[in-house]
């Protein structure tokens, strides 16, 4: 199959490369693994070499980071082949990081990390990027709440401006105006009156940049401190006072992802609630502290609010899985892509 336009001009970096002979590149593995753009071989004089690629059309913001690493470890470990990522741009920062995981990349300016086994290797960092694209502004908190709400429901696409409204927590207007921008970025097509993804392999990466950062940051509503230490007394709690309250509230990161796995837990307690009232802060008894392990968010719609369980609600798992991986566990990181890949595939 021929390579798209958008991948050439990495390819024809890696072609200029002296140890490479020559290089083939396939889209057929997608039908195995969604999250793939394609596998690239790479014929030297000592041999063959193949790699895993994604390409990544936004920029690299610390919970995309966080899944290409995570998911880069996970192919490790399942012995399949390393992960290539091929960006617009990768700063030092993230470049260096990356080179410590061990995660081959490209970007447009020319930077790489390019490891064949033990045979060959190049590495190239600090070049920088002269212009921002217009195309890179970031997705609005009022975006990155419809993109959730048409990720989570299979159906919404078809819904009304009124439904969506509901289920997004925003204004029907704001609801328009936002979808027709969602179109314009490419990120949605309409068909007829169907609204859906363009490319579903790209709504992972919309959903983390635009959690971090636009979505996560209006919702923050803070972090606090309890008089109880273990995280059990902590949600008993917070159970008895939203219920004494009447205020509807869920659980998301590490304590809900451990309500569906028993995989990873943490020791932070991420909760989204409807309302922080002052009677509420003094039933609590929580005190302000940029540390505390209680993170307060503020609710929007309905998506996180997923479902009532035993011991207590959860969020949406698109929600619990971009809170893990914008925390900077890496524990965090490998239960969210076990989550990914139970709810969300």
């Amino acid at each position: 199959m021929r390579p798209s336009p958008s991948i050439d001009p990495f390819l024809e970096q890696i072609r200029r490369l002296p140890f490479i002979k020559s290089l083939d590149f396939s889209r057929e593995n997608r039908a195995v693994d969604s999250a793939a753009d394609g596998i690239l071989k790479l014929r030297t004089p000592k041999g063959t070499y193949s790699f895993l690629v994604e390409q990544k059309r936004s920029y690299l913001d610390r919970g995309i980071l966080n899944a290409l690493v995570s998911q880069a470890q996970l192919n490790t470990k399942r012995r399949r082949e390393p992960l290539l990522l091929l960006a617009r741009f990768v700063p030092k920062p993230s470049a260096e990081r990356l080179v410590q995981s061990g995660v081959n990349f490209l970007d447009q300016v020319g930077n790489m990390h390019l490891v064949l086994g033990g045979d060959y290797e190049r590495t190239i960092i600090g070049n920088k990027e002269n212009v921002v694209p217009r195309e890179s502004l970031r997705v609005s908190p009022a975006g990155t709440q419809l993109l959730f709400t048409l990720a989570s429901i299979e159906q919404a696409g078809t819904w009304t401006v009124r439904q969506l409204a509901e289920a997004s927590g925003l204004s029907k207007s704001n609801v328009a105006n936002v979808r027709q921008q969602l179109v314009d970025r490419g990120i949605l097509k309409k068909s007829g009156r169907v609204f859906e993804v363009r490319d579903k392999s790209r709504i992972e990466e919309e959903l983390l940049s635009g959690y971090e950062l636009a979505l996560r940051p209006k919702l923050l509503i803070g972090r606090f401190r309890s008089p109880q230490s273990e995280l059990d007394d902590m949600l008993t709690e917070l159970s008895g006072a939203f219920r004494d309250l009447s205020i509807r509230w869920s659980v998301t990161g590490g304590p809900a992802a451990y309500a569906l796995q028993k995989f990873y837990r943490g020791a932070e307690l991420p909760v989204f609630i409807e309302a922080f009232s002052d009677q509420l802060r003094r039933r609590l008894r929580v005190l302000p502290d940029k540390a505390g392990p209680i993170i307060l968010l503020r609710s929007f719609g309905t998506i996180p609010f997923w479902r009532n369980t035993d011991p207590f609600p959860l969020a949406h798992p698109w929600l619990i899985y971009s809170e893990l991986m914008n925390s900077p566990d890496p524990r965090a990181h490998e239960a969210a892509e076990e989550l990914k890949r139970e709810y969300l595939s």
